[in-house]
């Protein structure tokens, strides 16, 4: 099978320039003195107080020196590590030396270094003289993290091809890239790619780049890698896919689920779809690398796995009884609170309000800017932001006069410690230093907290057990919310930017489902209802399933949205004018492919109804009537469409043109 040469990067003038002008002054000494003035910045200075004061490179080889002093320096200034890692590392200089005098006395550059060999030897070296080269917990100890990091570094450092050229992508170098910046990852790896296959499987992963995330592009590629594993072990003689077969596929699927036989049936599913989307790509690019035979007589839909449809079940939301612990812990006093809360955990607080007030997701709450994100008019007060996922711009909900007051002091304590270096897309929620100096805090670390605060502080759900919290279960909380409020779904999808009704009509179904269990077991406390009949003068214990008086009265305060057969649009004050076919003649009912069960059920009634009343054309006629309209929404439901009232269509398309709408 052919192979491609691995690519090594090399030093050039322009490279030592670069090194040479950062190692100025102090920092091109041989040896640095963190209790000197230079690094009172960095934490050290006469505040010093670790044992380890001093980072010495003299061992190191000429050549090499200047190289290690750069990566330190650089880390430095960038406030990438922090003083006592820095000096924690520098104490595996020595060890390096050794490494470098036996092995490779001649090199000019740490590039010059075969990598994975040079590892090899380096563990070898540590060995021999008695150095452990991982802890009791299998990670690596200093001498390897250093030399690791040096050569990484450096590596990066002296590479000049393009980003795509490269082996492993940094999304945020590519023009256009779709990644979340509240999370870490922004590399996509080709390594385990095949030489071979590695640049149109590269190709592959530039054009899907235009519409996929870099969490749907990682998971895409790790389902293309086990393919092409499958390939390169099965038919190593294989340069491209033009011999594939049905045969070759079923095969693979066998292969597939073997190795991947703990993963859960929708991601198997994505993982397999990925694998068809690659081979259409190269069919309809026309690639000569793609299948001969069509992707159709290929792959088979029942040859993926059945992924059953998401229900308001799988929806999580955060229960009311948990809520209402989270609001109390968040609005005592950090330092009376027992244990107290440490500074790093006081900085969550107010962006788990936010979550709270506003069900955004947490990539919106951590992508404001201090500049433009509180919008004050003679209306009150919204929160303003853009919302990367979907590219809406300058999106706005209202908050009360409490929530803006916590903006407004997170505003100032933000300016005041921003600058151009440490904050430069001036971001509400900011790392000032560290690793994501000018970078947002991450979504990790708000769930993080949040459920060391249910351990600690013991927020619990109906059942006793520590709750287990997730960002976006505040959205959903926030959707069951205004529901239960009595909000118009058209208000609702507008304030979430929902491009249409089907995720907000899933919160009415689960405020609708909530209100019947927290009322059932608000009756199991209170006893038995008692139902009074006036003609007879008796009093008598009231079936649930016969006549839930009080249900109805619970129910009627979300009924503006809840209709037999779908949701209606409209607003409770409007009333409804189509009483004689209720909702289906409505500009503003809306219904979805999920109701046609019910609509089958209602037809069966109808069709029954008319044979019953043939002697009453009156009535007849209007029931033939309901019919035409049951038949033709139930129609278009059974084509997969949704139907839409002409007021709600309109709602929703103008919606659509002015781009207040996106998809959750």
């Amino acid at each position: 099978m052919m192979t491609r040469t691995a690519y090594r990067p090399s030093v050039t003038t322009e490279k030592m320039a670069i090194i040479r002008g950062q190692l100025q002054g102090y920092l091109d000494n041989d040896v640095w003195d963190v209790t000197d003035p230079l690094f009172e910045k960095y934490g050290g200075g006469d505040s010093w107080t670790g044992l380890l004061k001093r980072i010495t490179f003299s061992s190191l080889p000429v050549s090499i020196r200047d190289e290690v002093k750069f990566f330190f320096a650089n880390q430095l200034v960038n406030e990438s590590l922090s003083l006592s890692t820095m000096l924690n590392y520098s104490s595996s200089l020595g060890q390096l030396n050794l490494f470098l005098e036996k092995y490779y006395p001649r090199i000019e550059s740490l590039v010059d270094i075969p990598y994975t060999q040079g590892l090899m030897k380096y563990k070898t070296t540590l060995t021999n003289t008695g150095i452990r080269i991982t802890n009791k917990d299998g990670y690596n100890t200093a001498p390897i993290t250093t030399f690791n990091s040096i050569f990484k570094f450096l590596s990066h450092f002296y590479d000049t091809r393009d980003e795509v050229e490269k082996d492993v992508w940094d999304l945020r170098k590519i023009p256009n890239a779709r990644y979340t910046i509240n999370k870490t990852s922004y590399l996509i790896s080709f390594e385990k790619i095949p030489p071979l296959f590695r640049q149109i499987v590269k190709d592959y992963c530039m054009f899907a780049l235009t519409y996929l995330s870099q969490g749907k592009l990682a998971e895409q590629l790790r389902g293309i890698s086990c393919y092409i594993d499958f390939i390169y072990k099965n038919y190593p003689d294989w340069k491209d896919f033009n011999q594939l077969k049905r045969q070759d596929v079923e095969k693979y699927f066998i292969y597939f689920n073997k190795k991947n036989a703990s993963l859960s049936a929708s991601y198997k599913y994505k993982l397999l779809s990925s694998v068809k989307n690659f081979l259409e790509y190269l069919q309809r690019s026309e690639r000569s690398e793609s299948p001969l035979k069509f992707i159709s007589t290929l792959f088979f839909k029942e040859d993926f796995p059945k992924i059953s449809k998401q229900n308001e079940n799988q929806i999580k939301y955060i229960p009311e009884t948990v809520m209402n612990q989270l609001e109390l812990l968040i609005k005592l006093n950090p330092l009376e609170i027992t244990p107290p809360m440490d500074d790093n955990e006081k900085e969550y607080i107010p962006i788990v309000m936010l979550l709270m007030a506003t069900g955004w997701r947490i990539s919106d709450i951590l992508n404001l800017r201090f500049q433009n994100c509180l919008i004050t008019t003679n209306k009150g007060y919204y929160l303003q932001g853009d919302i990367p996922k979907t590219d809406v711009k300058n999106h706005r909900v209202p908050i009360d006069r409490e929530i803006a007051k916590i903006i407004q002091f997170i505003i100032k304590q933000t300016e005041d410690k921003s600058t151009k270096e440490n904050n430069p897309e001036g971001y509400l929620f900011v790392r000032t230093k560290g690793k994501r100096r000018g970078k947002p805090f991450t979504g990790a670390s708000i769930q993080n907290a949040l459920n060391r605060w249910a351990t600690r502080y013991n927020i619990v759900d109906q059942n006793g057990e520590t709750y287990h919290f997730g960002n976006h279960a505040f959205r959903h909380t926030k959707g069951v919310e205004l529901i239960n409020l009595g909000m118009n779904l058209t208000h609702i999808m507008k304030w979430f930017a929902h491009a249409s009704p089907e995720m907000t009509l899933m919160y009415a179904k689960i405020a609708d489902d909530t209100l019947r269990k927290e009322w059932e077991k608000a009756q199991e406390k209170k006893g038995p209802l008692l139902r009074v009949d006036l003609g007879d003068a008796r009093v008598s214990e009231m079936n649930l399933d016969d006549d839930l008086i009080h249900w109805e009265y619970i129910r009627s305060n979300i009924e503006a949205v809840r209709v037999p057969l779908g949701y209606c649009l409209a607003s409770k004050k409007e009333g409804c004018p189509y009483v004689v076919t209720p909702c289906l003649t409505c500009p503003n009912f809306c219904t979805t492919p999920e109701n046609l069960p019910d609509f089958e059920r209602e037809i069966e009634k109808i069709e029954e109804h008319i044979e019953m009343t043939k002697q009453y054309p009156i009535y007849n006629e209007k029931t033939k009537e309901q019919l035409t309209n049951l038949t033709k929404i139930r129609d278009q439901l059974n084509e997969g469409k949704m139907h839409r009232g002409d007021s709600a269509r309109k709602t929703l398309l103008q919606a659509q043109k002015g781009k207040e709408s996106v998809v959750i």
